[in-house]
């Protein structure tokens, strides 16, 4: 053997292989991306941006996704007075306009403005509360506006009031 081989064959005898943090016993030779702590198979987390360790790759809720029971008050209060604003708006119009089309282009309005001002004044914030609070106040505001002046549209009433619910609902969902 000459003299490089020795040193070679030295140096892979002292390489010390790192162990798993949360598993002493277990070589290993993956680290987390994040912090450095070394891990095992078992406890990496195979996150977008590489291994993480249990710590590191917990998932964490978007902000955009934590609506706090503030918002949720906040975006009540606020769609109801969009359903009960709407409902009268939406009455008023039905007795002045007598064409369908017309009274239903009120319907996708309420919708939209439901579902941008209930975003606005939840800072954006998105999920499935709000999602129901939207629709509901589109569908309060069509009932309202029956109170004040009953029409009857059909099926395309229907789809109208669908309408205007899919599109508060894809406001902050």
């Amino acid at each position: 053997m000459s003299i490089m081989d020795q040193s070679q064959q030295t140096e892979q005898e002292q390489e010390v292989i790192p162990h798993c943090y949360w598993h002493p016993e277990v070589e290993t030779r993956l680290s987390c991306s994040r912090c450095g702590k070394n891990v095992c198979t078992q406890c990496m987390v195979q996150a977008p941006v590489g291994i993480r360790c249990r710590e590191c790759g917990r998932a964490v809720r978007m902000p955009t996704f934590d609506v706090k029971t503030t918002h949720l008050a906040r975006a009540i209060g606020i769609g109801l007075a969009i359903a009960i604003a709407g409902g009268i708006l939406w009455g008023i119009f039905n007795d002045l306009f007598a064409v369908p089309f017309l009274r239903s282009l009120v319907g996708i309005g309420v919708g939209y403005a439901a579902g941008e001002i209930i975003s606005l004044s939840v800072n954006r914030k998105r999920g499935a509360a709000l999602a129901w609070i939207a629709g509901s106040s589109v569908v309060t505001a069509y009932l309202i506006s029956l109170v004040i002046n009953p029409f009857y549209d059909g099926l395309f009433g229907l789809v109208i009031i669908a309408l205007g619910v899919f599109i508060a609902v894809q406001r902050v969902r």
